[in-house]
């Protein structure tokens, strides 16, 4: 190959890149940031509604975590000045039997949690992101050892709160 040919085709590949990267593809999600400009958060353990007792400390935990990774923020707490307030409540907690035997018996439940979330200013109390009925849903085995059941349980609760906690920040990173 002629140097002349290398240095076209060295040139139609920089200019392939560079038609490429102002064609207005961006990868969202990574490293994003919170509407209006938010930094600093705090995020109270989340209210419960459900009868599940510990559904809403597991939603916080597994909530934080995806935020930290997620987003260019710090929580803060006690002393510590956010400039808003991440507001979210349990509403929903349902596990009902979805597939059955011939003869009636479960073999599958699914798990559906519902959730509502805000982030609200802390000096204006102005609500910058707010989504109602946020649900997900997470479909697993049911054994004939009821400890097992429960254990089950247990980790589709896990499964969901991650689940949930995907979305949301996805939906406050995205503002969508």
């Amino acid at each position: 190959m002629s140097a002349r040919v290398r240095r076209c085709a060295v040139l139609a590949a920089l200019l392939a890149v560079a038609l490429a990267g102002s064609c207005g593809y961006r990868i969202v999600g990574v490293g994003g940031k919170l509407p209006g400009g938010v930094t600093r958060v705090e995020v109270p353990v989340f209210e419960n509604h459900t009868p599940r007792t510990d559904a809403a400390r597991i939603m916080t935990e597994d909530f934080i975590t995806q935020l930290l990774g997620s987003a260019k923020l710090s929580v803060v707490s006690g002393n510590e000045v956010a400039q808003a307030v991440i507001q979210g409540s349990v509403t929903g907690y349902r596990r009902e039997p979805i597939t059955f035997d011939s003869k009636q018996k479960p073999l599958e439940n699914s798990l559906t949690i519902v959730m509502d979330v805000s982030l609200v200013a802390r000096d204006t109390k102005h609500v910058l992101f707010r989504e109602k009925n946020v649900t997900v849903r997470f479909d697993f085995p049911v054994k004939s050892d009821l400890q097992e059941n429960d254990r089950l349980e247990d980790e589709a609760l896990r499964t969901v709160s991650k689940m949930m906690s995907q979305k949301l920040v996805s939906l406050m990173l995205e503002s969508f």
